[in-house]
């Protein structure tokens, strides 16, 4: 499924441009033994692309609520419960494809998701508004990361006097998780 944007060259489809590259395809290709360098250095990426999926689709359960909108409640509840269904068995074969069944499905989503997979952080921690910043360069700072521990939610920090929610799933407390050190 490619999103598409019949106003021409909007953000969104250019964010869309950006997260079909993230999608799967059922095309098969045929290796050779000389290829097998290859196929290792394909596995590492896809393996890579697989983990940024899953990623995303834990960070944007948290925010589903306000993506989808207060008057579709039901449908931000079946979503988030697609999503915690396919993260519940991440190994298994199929659950990226699932999961991005989900993340295509609605406008919002996609634009979300390209965000996430480009910046690795959801787009409110990236918003600044009119803030501009000091001339010179400077580093962005990751998001502070809350997860399960059961690894189906994940949420990201973007403002010092917000609280960690807790998992939808399970009721657990999130608990932090440092970001690695350089």
């Amino acid at each position: 499924m490619t999103p598409t944007d019949e106003s021409g060259g909007s953000d969104e489809s250019r964010e869309s441009v950006e997260f079909d590259e993230f999608s799967k395809s059922d095309e098969s290709d045929e290796l050779d033994e000389s290829d097998e360098s290859d196929e290792s250095d394909e596995s590492d990426e896809s393996d890579e692309s697989d983990e940024r999926i899953l990623e995303c689709a834990r960070a944007v359960r948290a925010e589903l609520p306000r993506l989808i909108g207060p008057l579709a409640a039901e449908r931000s509840r079946e979503l988030d419960a697609r999503l915690a269904q396919a993260l519940a068995r991440p190994g298994d074969v199929g659950t990226v494809e699932r999961i991005l069944l989900v993340l295509q499905s609605e406008p919002e989503l996609r634009t979300w998701t390209a965000h996430f997979l480009e910046s690795g952080n959801p787009p409110r921690y990236t918003e600044r508004g009119d803030y501009q910043p000091l001339p010179g360069s400077g580093e962005a700072v990751p998001a502070t990361r809350y997860s399960c521990p059961d690894r189906d939610f994940a949420w990201y920090r973007a403002f010092l006097d917000e609280s960690p929610p807790r998992c939808p799933t399970h009721g657990h407390p999130l608990v932090r998780e440092d970001p690695p050190s350089c």
